[in-house]
């Protein structure tokens, strides 16, 4: 960092402790002394912004991603829409509440007569399975149960997906807390990954015990995701 960038960091740090600045503003006014808000072209000596570290973010409505350390963290006129997790190159945004008022239901309506060729059948194909989406995507072909209602983006982890969730719940339950979303328990969780016509995976987030039950008529909770775009 030269002196100048240095100099533009301190002026960046006082600023956005005041207002609302995104990683993007920060980094263009830092490497140009000018307020850019789209990303700059990237050169080499304006090379990408380093990823996000490995960790738990709180993603609110202006797009920020903000590390969750447990203290010193201010929202100021921004909300918390998502928790944010990151392992590698594997991220997703966790829901501040379960689907269906948190009650257990069945994931879907009736069982699958279409002509699918995505079930997996072998635990260890299915703790390799990051296609949420498009597993959702398939459920929804069959007929959801109305009662998971998911917004835009949103889609019903996969088995490898709620992994991930379960690998880091306490972090994320303690983010919960602090933006006010509800904790994720020890209960049994749908993944969108499917068994066979009949049966679909899900995982007891107390354990990590994964198992198998019918979709159209066993019960359990669901706690959307969507994409956490890391690459700020």
């Amino acid at each position: 960092m030269t002196n100048d960038e240095k100099e533009r960091f301190e002026i960046v740090k006082e600023l956005c402790a005041l207002q609302d600045c995104t990683l993007q503003e920060a980094y263009n006014f830092i490497k140009t002394g000018k307020a850019v808000t789209g990303p700059l072209p990237k050169t080499a000596n304006n090379p990408e912004p380093p990823a996000l570290a490995d960790g738990v973010y709180i993603v609110t409505r202006k797009g920020r991603a903000i590390e969750y350390t447990g203290e010193g963290i201010a929202l100021l006129d921004d909300e918390a829409i998502g928790i944010g997790i990151k392992q590698g190159d594997r991220a997703l945004t966790v829901a501040l509440t379960d689907a269906a008022d948190g009650e257990d239901v069945t994931l879907t309506a009736n069982k699958d007569t279409t002509d699918y060729d995505g079930y997996i059948d072998t635990c260890i194909d299915a703790v390799a399975d990051w296609n949420g989406k498009a597993n959702t995507d398939h459920l929804r072909e069959i007929g959801l149960n109305p009662a998971i209602k998911l917004k835009d983006g949103e889609y019903i982890p996969s088995v490898a997906e709620l992994y991930l969730i379960y690998t880091h719940r306490k972090e994320i339950n303690a983010a919960l807390r602090f933006v006010g979303g509800d904790e994720i328990p020890g209960d049994w969780y749908w993944s969108s990954a499917e068994y066979s016509a009949t049966y679909a995976w899900y995982l007891y987030l107390g354990t990590g015990t994964l198992y198998c039950d019918a979709k159209a008529s066993g019960e359990g909770r669901v706690r959307p995701v969507s994409a956490f775009n890391f690459n700020r």
